[in-house]
């Protein structure tokens, strides 16, 4: 299987959407390389892979304890936009029936404050599968089972732990029953168990009968018990779907008859009367227009004339005025020039001309006046006549406008209030609308109720079974020992003893690939060649023991706190080769506590050998320069995640921005 792409949308810190291509280019380059500081993203992005592929199965493999669905109301980016929920989508690719096929899973939901809504589908080769996305569980357990997803999906700083004794076997116990489907060995013990049990129950005493009966009853009336809360829990998740849909309903209904109009009716109210404001004042101006020069305007060629009268009037006014000067001058003139000794014919001559132009003058001064107009009348009339009845049109035009569209407006806002329903029609959609609401959340506070009560009751059969099976194996035990006992449950011990021996075999035929495939691990990895020499595990209690090159026992509290992580390195990576599974590897934090040959060793033998494909989550600190140098020949392709603090959202950009400039040329 082969990664190609991951596409987060407004997941944890990642706010928008952002595309990781992951596609390795050959086997030589497996690496794909994502730096970022701590807190940026990169246990962000580990944990989507395992959201997308295992949904509700990964519950253990990530942050944080509560219900499923809180997880993911938790994990929508707190500063996206409201309503538009999270989205995490892988595509990869897989041979099936001797072809490669395209494979692409998206998981998107959205939260309000009282339900998360999940959306889940499959596409293969571009079309929707149906079928697929329904049954993707069981597909999952045979492309990838969760239980053994930790030996390719893990954090460096978290695997420490399994270099602990009990750690480690525990692990190696869960992986080989996983790897090899050992649990169907241990279903049919159990069917053994029981037909033993139905047996005893035939042909064994009374007293054993009765008391195989007692412990049988105590167990049909848990089981009973739990069946009945399983049930009420479907019952309940019915009813909490029905209160939606009348809630829906409701609404819907309310829609219909306008409650949307009716909800806004107060503020269409308190608009209609700023527009009577509005229209008062516009109304008011173009009384004030009409009022002043406007209807002037009526009559042009009054104006007109009137402005022609009073040009003449003003000159008329003017001689007047000149004439009353003139004379005191001609007589002055007049004297002076017979002062000066003038000839009689040129004083006489003089006082002719200055006769005749008084007299000229005196026919315009006759000229009789009727306006009487000031200097600023007749500036106002000269401006009536000119541009300023242009001015005025365009006053008048523009406060006809105004006027038109407010009523227009005005006239718009009365239909809608027309169309608002009335309180009388309204009130009982509103309130069916709110029992409605009130019945939802009654009704996912008694859903939550039986879920936890069916989990009770589950838990309380486990432990019933438990005893059952505990009594019922100390009775199997006792009627064996019995002389009479049967052919049958001779042969079903035999028949149990023979699949515990044969589980045993196969375990021990698969502890000794683990071992050979840690043993290099552990060789390859430690810098102190000869400090490992045997790796064995006990095919029982699956205790790890390691020994040195003197035969020695070497424990993992003596290793450095470097070591003990190469070891569980070596242990998953030997887990992994034996699964025969042809998964990716991603490691986030793969090179936190270890030393400067610790990390190298990694970075030439680990890294470029986990596997097909190969995710690295690392920071600054652990793959810098010098480590990238030695890792880039088997880098495809290489991203920076950094945290925007105005953005309040990690971006993604190309490259490895901790490498230098070298680096950043390579990817």
């Amino acid at each position: 299987m082969i990664l190609d792409e991951i596409v987060l949308h407004n997941f944890g810190v990642y706010r928008g959407r952002h595309r990781f291509e992951l596609t390795p280019e050959s086997a030589d380059k497996p690496i794909i390389l994502i730096g970022a500081q701590n807190g940026a993203g990169k246990t962000t992005f580990l944990e989507a892979l395992q959201l997308a592929f295992f949904g509700r199965l990964a519950r253990g493999q990530l942050r944080g304890t509560g219900a499923y669905e809180e997880y993911l109301r938790g994990v929508i980016n707190r500063n996206a936009p409201s309503g538009d929920g999270a989205e995490v989508k892988v595509s990869f690719r897989r041979r099936m029936d001797g072809r490669e096929h395209v494979f692409e899973i998206r998981r998107a939901w959205t939260a309000n404050t009282r339900r998360v809504r999940e959306i889940f589908e499959v596409v293969v080769d571009g079309q929707l599968d149906r079928v697929l996305t329904a049954q993707w569980n069981d597909f999952i357990e045979e492309l990838l089972p969760p239980r053994i997803a930790p030996l390719f999906f893990f954090d460096g700083e978290k695997i420490e732990h399994f270099a602990d004794l009990d750690r480690s076997s525990e692990i190696i116990g869960t992986g080989i029953n996983a790897l090899l489907g050992l649990d169907i060995v241990e279903r049919l013990k159990v069917d053994l168990e029981v037909l033993e049990a139905r047996k005893l129950a035939e042909n064994g005493s009374a007293d054993l009968r009765e008391e195989l009966s007692m412990a049988e009853a105590e167990l049909r009336k848990a089981e009973d018990r739990a069946r009945a809360e399983n049930d009420s829990v479907a019952s309940a998740r019915v009813s909490a779907e029905r209160s939606a849909l009348v809630l829906q309903r409701a609404r819907t209904a309310l829609e219909a008859e306008g409650g949307g109009l009716f909800a806004t009716r107060e503020a269409l109210t308190g608009e209609r009367a700023r527009l009577d404001e509005a229209l008062e004042h516009a109304r008011k101006d173009l009384r004030a227009w009409a009022g002043d020069g406007a209807p002037l305007l009526l009559v042009p060629g009054l104006l007109k004339a009137a402005a022609r009268q009073s040009e003449q009037e003003a000159d008329t006014e003017a001689t007047r005025a000149l004439l009353t000067h003139l004379v005191d001058r001609d007589q002055l003139a007049l004297s002076r020039l017979k002062d000066f000794g003038a000839a009689e014919d040129l004083v006489h001559e003089v006082e002719s001309f200055f006769l005749q132009d008084r007299e000229r003058l005196e026919q315009t001064a006759s000229r009789k006046t009727h306006l009487h107009l000031s200097s600023s009348a007749r500036a106002a009339l000269t401006t009536l006549c000119g541009g300023g009845r242009v001015s005025l049109l365009d006053a008048r035009k523009f406060l006809l406008e105004r006027l038109n569209g407010l009523e227009e407006e005005r006239d718009d806002l009365e239909r809608k209030l027309a169309s608002v329903p009335a309180a009388e029609s309204v009130a009982p959609l509103l309130q069916a609308v709110s029992d409605s609401e009130r019945a939802l959340r009654q009704a996912d506070a008694e859903l939550q109720h039986r879920i936890q009560a069916s989990e009770a009751a589950d838990r309380e059969a486990s432990a019933v079974r438990s005893r059952y099976k505990a009594k019922l194996e100390k009775l199997v035990n006792l009627q064996l020992q019995r002389e009479d006992a049967g052919r049958l449950l001779q042969h079903s011990a035999g028949v149990r003893q023979t699949l515990s021996r044969f589980a045993t075999e196969v375990i021990q035929h698969h502890i000794q690939r683990i071992e050979r495939h840690m043993l290099a691990g552990l060789q390859a990895l430690f810098r102190k060649d000869d400090l490992i020499a045997s790796v064995s595990i006990d095919p029982k209690t699956f205790a790890i023991e390691l020994r040195g090159s003197d035969a020695h026992v070497v424990s993992p509290d003596q290793l450095s706190a470097g070591e003990r992580q190469l070891f569980a390195v070596a242990l998953l990576w030997a887990l992994a080769q034996a699964s025969g599974q042809a998964a990716p590897t991603v490691i986030d934090t793969p090179l936190g506590r270890l030393d400067s040959q610790h990390r190298t060793r990694l970075a030439e033998r680990y890294f470029p050998c986990a596997g097909e494909q190969v995710i690295l989550l690392s920071t600054d600190e652990e793959i810098d320069r010098r480590l990238y140098q030695k890792l880039s020949p088997h880098i495809t392709r290489s991203f920076t995640i950094t945290y925007d603090g105005e953005g309040k959202g990690s971006q993604v950009e190309p490259g490895y921005a901790f490498a230098g400039e070298t680096g950043l040329e390579a990817a």
